[in-house]
C-alpha cells in the first residue's frame, strides 16, 4: 500500500506560487498521491545511484581523485565538450564592412552601410575589395530614393527562468552562475524576488491583475493590453514554480 495503510489518509496539495491565496486554494482542494510522479522520482534516484555511485569511484581510478559522475551532470558535461569541439573547429572568414558618414542638408550626421552594389548584395571579403568600393563611393553623391515608414509591435522579453537570469547577468554584469545564485538567493530569502530555481515562464496570475489595475488605473488603457501577455515554455519544463519576478 503506498500511502501508509489508508488510501484516504493522506492528501497532497500542489502550488506553483508561493502566496496566500495559491496556497489557500491548495488546501481547500487537495489531490491524490499521483504514483506516477513517485515512480519518476524512485527512477530518477535509482539513475543517481547507478551513475553517480558505479561511475564515480572508476574516474577516481582511471582518471583523477575528485571527480564526479551524475545523472545530470554527466550529460551536461557532454553537451559542452560537444559546443567547445564545435567552436574550436570553427574556421573563420575574412569579411569587411564599409560605412559612409554623410551629412543632411540641415548638417545633420547621418552614418550608412553599405549593402548592396547594382542591386545585389554586397559583402567585400577582402581589403582589396574594400579599397576599390571606397573609392568609388569618396567622391561620389548621395540621395534618398525610397522611403518607407511601417508600424512596428515589438513584445516584451519573458520574464525571467533560472537560465535566462544567469545569462542577463552575465553579459550585463559580468557575474558568473555562483554569484548570480548567491544574490538571487538573499533577495528570495528577503522577500524581494520569487523562487530563482525555475523553468517556467508564467506570472502569478494575482499579481498579473494587480499589475493591469495599476497600469489602467496610472496610465489608461492605452498602454494596457487587451489580455495579459503569455509566453511558452520549452518541451519537457516541468513547472513547478512561477517565472522569477519581484511581484
Amino acid at each position: 500500500d503506498h500511502s501508509g495503510g489508508d488510501e484516504e489518509r493522506y492528501k497532497r496539495v500542489v502550488f506553483n506560487e508561493i502566496t496566500k491565496n495559491a496556497i489557500q486554494q491548495a488546501f481547500q482542494t487537495p489531490g491524490e498521491l499521483n504514483m506516477d510522479g513517485v515512480n519518476a522520482q524512485q527512477a530518477r534516484r535509482f539513475m543517481d545511484r547507478v551513475v553517480g555511485f558505479m561511475v564515480s569511484p572508476l574516474l577516481w581510478k582511471k582518471v583523477a581523485r575528485g571527480l564526479s559522475a551524475g545523472r545530470v551532470q554527466s550529460v551536461a558535461v557532454k553537451l559542452l565538450v560537444e559546443r567547445e569541439r564545435e567552436i574550436n573547429a570553427f574556421v573563420p572568414e575574412e569579411f569587411w564592412d564599409i560605412h559612409a558618414n554623410t551629412k543632411t542638408k540641415d548638417k545633420a550626421d547621418f552614418k550608412l552601410l553599405v549593402a548592396q552594389k547594382d542591386g545585389s548584395a554586397f559583402k567585400p571579403v577582402n581589403e582589396a575589395e574594400t579599397k576599390a568600393a571606397m573609392s568609388v563611393l569618396e567622391n561620389a553623391s548621395y540621395e534618398v530614393c525610397k522611403r518607407e515608414d511601417r508600424p512596428t509591435k515589438s513584445k516584451p522579453s519573458a520574464p525571467y527562468i533560472t537560465s535566462t537570469l544567469q545569462q542577463a547577468a552575465s553579459t550585463r554584469l559580468g557575474y558568473g552562475v555562483k554569484k548570480t545564485m548567491m544574490l538571487a538567493q538573499r533577495l528570495y530569502e528577503a522577500g524581494y524576488i520569487t523562487y530563482m530555481r525555475t523553468d517556467s515562464t508564467n506570472l502569478s496570475a494575482e499579481a498579473v491583475d494587480a499589475v493591469r489595475d495599476f497600469i489602467g488605473s496610472e496610465f489608461g488603457d492605452k498602454y494596457l493590453p487587451a489580455k495579459p501577455l503569455t509566453y511558452g515554455s520549452k518541451e519537457g519544463a516541468q513547472e513547478a514554480h512561477e517565472a522569477i519576478s519581484s511581484f
